[in-house]
């Protein structure tokens, strides 16, 4: 099992493609392996944290008890005042709120400090937590810039249809630009196929991804299974809920294969991801010997 502690932002511009949903569940594994999990709601729309608590409990929690203390010069982000333990015993949560939305702007390497107002409390509760997933809104604005220059790995959840795929470029410029310039420790843990079906159209897109980038696409693939809905409905992950039935098997899969995928993540050198980025690189290099 890593030892060594992670964190892990999952990211894609598109949204409904499960980047919630992968992370609600798979706080349950690695809770049930032993490990002490912080999950960060860095969207505003909160879902994560109402899938702990509801949609009352969530809007009821004060603004500088929430993510937006980390980003509003009027609250103190103290850690022990913002982040809370969830039902679920090893799984501790940044409650999101809906007020961060007044942050979330779309030039955010013009944020100035607020870029790295996760990190920077990220390593103040550094050695506290084994694991730490950060759930992103669907698009690159300040929220998921943030989680990119905090994160040691991104996770791109992707949907195996048109328009679950389409928004990969701009993700991989996303990360290119984090890696270049903020983050030189980020690397791709891999792309993961989300809501999986058995469908024809679903193993074409499959075979695509598979194609186009190789192994940066997950072994294992979530699908879409009924015991997931019925644990979000129960506010819990399915681990918490039916740790043996086939769909805690599969997050606990996923899991496992995301603690086999880190260390030969770490030991590779940074490299970009997009396509025109890359070709720059190899050219100056042909200059440079």
């Amino acid at each position: 099992m890593e030892a060594t502690p992670f964190k892990i932002c999952l990211v894609n511009r598109k949204g409904g493609c499960g980047k919630t949903g992968t992370t609600h569940q798979l706080s349950g594994a690695f809770a049930k392996m032993g490990l002490r999990v912080l999950l960060v709601d860095m969207d505003p729309q909160a879902s994560l944290t109402q899938g702990f608590f509801g949609p009352e409990a969530t809007e009821a929690v004060p603004r500088g008890r929430s993510i937006v203390a980390l980003f509003d010069d009027a609250y103190d982000p103290d850690p022990d005042e913002i982040l809370v333990p969830t039902p679920c015993e090893g799984i501790t949560i940044l409650p999101g709120a809906n007020a961060l939305d007044d942050f979330n702007t779309p030039r955010p390497t013009e944020a100035g400090p607020l870029q790295t107002a996760v990190k920077s409390f990220l390593r103040e509760v550094e050695g506290r937590f084994d694991v730490v997933l950060i759930d992103c809104p669907p698009n690159l604005h300040l929220c998921s810039w943030n989680a990119l220059l905090a994160a040691d790995f991104v996770m791109v959840p992707i949907q195996p249809e048109d328009f679950g795929a389409q928004g990969i470029v701009y993700v991989q410029r996303a990360i290119d630009l984090a890696l270049q310039k903020y983050n030189p420790n980020l690397r791709m843990l891999g792309y993961l196929v989300t809501l999986r079906q058995k469908l024809a159209l679903h193993d074409a897109y499959e075979q695509q991804l598979r194609s186009l980038y190789g192994e940066q696409v997950f072994e294992m693939n979530l699908t879409q299974k009924k015991d997931f809905k019925e644990a979000i409905s129960e506010r819990v992950p399915i681990h918490f809920l039916r740790p043996k039935c086939a769909a805690a098997k599969e997050i606990g899969a996923i899991a496992e294969e995301i603690l086999r995928r880190i260390p030969a993540a770490r030991s590779r050198p940074p490299e970009f991801l997009h396509f025109e980025n890359r070709v720059v690189v190899q050219e100056n290099r042909k200059v440079a010997s």
